[in-house]
């Protein structure tokens, strides 16, 4: 934010600034009057003329001169009219475009922000739709992949329902990229006409430039593999291309919303850092969770900032000089005493260093393994004596080698590495969560292993399955698979066995919550029936238009499970 007003600076009235010219004239030849000693004072030896001189010497020699210098030039500044943004329009308040990427991968189901990390995202949307107050908005939800939720609409009553229904259980696949939306992204500002597939009631957005004046503001908790690479080759290279210079038209906006507390135990912890790192980067803002409105009023501010800058150059510059009238009239106070004088105050500062390096670095007492990584990671956090020689990798690198996983999980950045330290300290579920970040074959198959070491047979071999079907050459993933289906295929002969009754039909054990199948495949089966209708269909048959209404209604989340599952599937069969 600082760097974006900086490069915007600049002043109203700039030649005012002509008269710190004189200014500088005046002081000068008053200095050297004051400056210039007598003819007896030549005369005099240095020890008698120090001895008999009174006044002040050093800096505070002739400083009623330098206090009137000081306020006529702070007045030439209030003049000039200094300023580093836009007068904001009344009549474009709800007209500036926001597409929010929502994270819900398992990470933000922590529950270091009560009373967890995606229920206060979804609260904090919430609150953004209402005081946007009719601002088009747009929602997409990513954790293995990447879908639109709600395209643009000013209507906040179709909005909240969908919102409502976001969980991480209705995504079709595990994971966090946030790379994956960009297409999508990109699909939803790339025309300037009605938008294919706007729910009803959705207002189509055809007087502006959606892609100039959009804002992306992403919500999450941290970043996956590729994550970074991918956010800023998209709006980088969108920046510096031929064809929006020629367009005279701006990339969109990126605004990173960190969700999570440091201060506060979770398993997979809130990773800031990584987050700040990537809205500068991208010559973004990065914005933290708070209490208060704060945050949201921040948002809002910077997302009607861009759509100024970008979409209307006309609007006036905001004044910002006022605020050194009352500097200038505290300054005048001064003539007022008699034979005034200014007493100066320096006012200092201790700064007092963290206490947590006084704690031992590889102490850890616990017997349970979720706390030992807990404990590794708030001993992580901070600043350490090593930090000036070592960087967080090769710290990271050192403990690996030493057989300390724990302290080289905290320590490494790499989600692979850190997700493969974890697997090592035989924490599988951060293991799996930090796996599920990486997209490629070896860290599905380690998250897949991971599900196994927790005894989730089922959700394990269904991993091992994707695996196989996506690459058949995978030879460790069938090896696995073969292994895990021999579990799971002893469980249940045992739990057979174990029955009191020969009618009780037999189910395959795991800590993984069962669902019923036949009725997921009955609704899957359903929605796929309907995907021939188009928005144009909907909007001219009021039955049909009845129908599709009722069912988005009355089950949102079935709805959005069911759509996210057909889309993957389309993509997979591509």
């Amino acid at each position: 934010m600082l760097l974006s007003q900086l490069e915007q600076f600049h002043f109203i009235r700039p030649s005012w600034l002509l008269l710190l010219l004189p200014i500088g004239v005046l002081f000068a030849i008053q200095w050297r009057r004051g400056n210039t000693p007598a003819q007896w004072q030549n005369k005099l030896p240095t020890h008698l003329l120090n001895a008999l001189s009174v006044g002040d010497n050093g800096w505070k020699k002739m400083l009623p001169l330098k206090i009137w210098c000081l306020a006529l030039s702070l007045a030439t500044l209030i003049a000039a009219g200094p300023t580093w943004q836009r007068q904001a329009s009344p009549f474009g308040e709800d007209k500036a475009p926001l597409i929010i990427v929502l994270d819900v991968s398992s990470s933000m189901l922590e529950k270091d922000v009560q009373p967890s990390r995606l229920v206060r995202a979804k609260q904090k949307i919430e609150d953004l739709i209402q005081l946007r107050e009719g601002g088009p908005t747009a929602l997409i939800v990513y954790s293995g992949s990447a879908h639109l939720a709600m395209p643009l609409t000013r209507d906040s009553s179709v909005f909240s329902p969908l919102l409502h229904a976001v969980s991480s259980d209705i995504m079709p696949r595990e994971g966090k990229f946030a790379q994956y939306a960009l297409p999508v992204i990109e699909r939803l500002i790339s025309t300037d006409s009605d938008l294919e597939g706007m729910p009803i009631k959705a207002i189509p957005i055809k007087t502006m430039n959606l892609k100039g004046s959009s804002t992306v503001l992403l919500i999450t908790d941290g970043l996956g593999g590729g994550t970074a690479t991918a956010f800023k080759q998209y709006f980088n290279s969108d920046a510096n291309s031929d064809a929006n210079s020629k367009q005279n038209t701006s990339p969109p906006k990126l605004i990173v919303f960190g969700v999570g507390d440091t201060k506060a135990s979770a398993q997979i912890p809130f990773d800031p850092k990584a987050l700040k790192q990537l809205a500068l980067d991208v010559s973004g803002e990065y914005i933290p969770l708070t209490v208060s409105s704060d945050d949201i009023e921040s948002i809002i501010g910077e997302v009607q900032s861009h759509f100024l800058m970008s979409h209307d150059s006309a609007e006036p510059w905001r004044d910002m000089g006022y605020g050194l009238v009352f500097v200038v009239a505290a300054i005048f106070l001064l003539w007022f005493r008699r034979g005034w004088t200014v007493q100066w105050c320096l006012v200092g500062a201790l700064l007092l260093a963290s206490s947590n390096d006084v704690l031992a670095a590889n102490t850890v007492t616990s017997n349970n393994i979720a706390q030992q990584s807990q404990q590794a990671i708030e001993q992580a956090q901070g600043w350490h004596f090593l930090d000036i020689w070592l960087t967080r990798d090769q710290q990271a690198s050192y403990y690996f080698q030493q057989g300390e996983y724990l302290q080289a999980a905290a320590y490494f950045e790499s989600p692979m590495w850190k997700a493969t330290a974890f697997y090592l300290a035989e924490d599988f579920k951060s293991a799996h969560s930090y796996f599920m970040r990486v997209d490629s074959d070896e860290a599905r198959l380690g998250a897949a292993n991971a599900l196994v070491h927790q005894r989730e047979y089922i959700a394990g071999r269904n991993f091992y399955r994707e695996i196989t079907i996506d690459s058949p050459d995978f030879t460790s993933a069938q090896t696995n698979l073969a292994k895990v289906q021999k579990i799971i295929d002893d469980n249940n002969r045992q739990s057979e066995s174990q029955a009191n009754t020969e009618d009780e039909p037999s189910q395959e054990l795991g800590d993984e919550p069962q669902t019923g199948d036949g009725a997921e495949e009955k609704v899957a089966k359903e929605f796929v029936q309907k995907t021939p209708l188009t928005a144009q269909e909907l909007l001219e048959d009021d039955t049909l238009n009845q129908v599709w209404m009722k069912r988005v209604q009355g089950d949102p989340k079935r709805f959005l499970s069911s759509k996210f599952r057909i889309q993957l599937e389309q993509v997979r069969e591509k």
